[in-house]
């Protein structure tokens, strides 16, 4: 599942324990949401080295070009 930092920080603050315990979650939840991100920019650029080889135009590939774009934004 793909998490916002407000969304980490929201679920690290009920984790009781030490700091390193939270820390340690932390670690753990933003790794896995830039697992899922890599995993859907690496499924667009499939698409786009897809559509290239059938000859798409840019103009085509302008949204898929788009969409990674805004994954890359996501990464934490």
């Amino acid at each position: 599942m793909i998490r916002t930092e407000q969304e980490i920080e929201s679920i690290v603050s009920h984790v009781g324990g030490t700091w390193i315990k939270r820390r340690n979650a932390r670690n753990k939840l933003i790794s896995e949401s830039n697992a899922e991100v890599r995993e859907k920019i690496s499924e667009c650029k499939g698409k786009i080295r897809d559509l290239r080889a059938m000859g798409a135009k840019e103009e085509v590939l302008r949204h898929w070009y788009a969409e990674v774009t805004k994954y890359e934004l996501i990464i934490l």
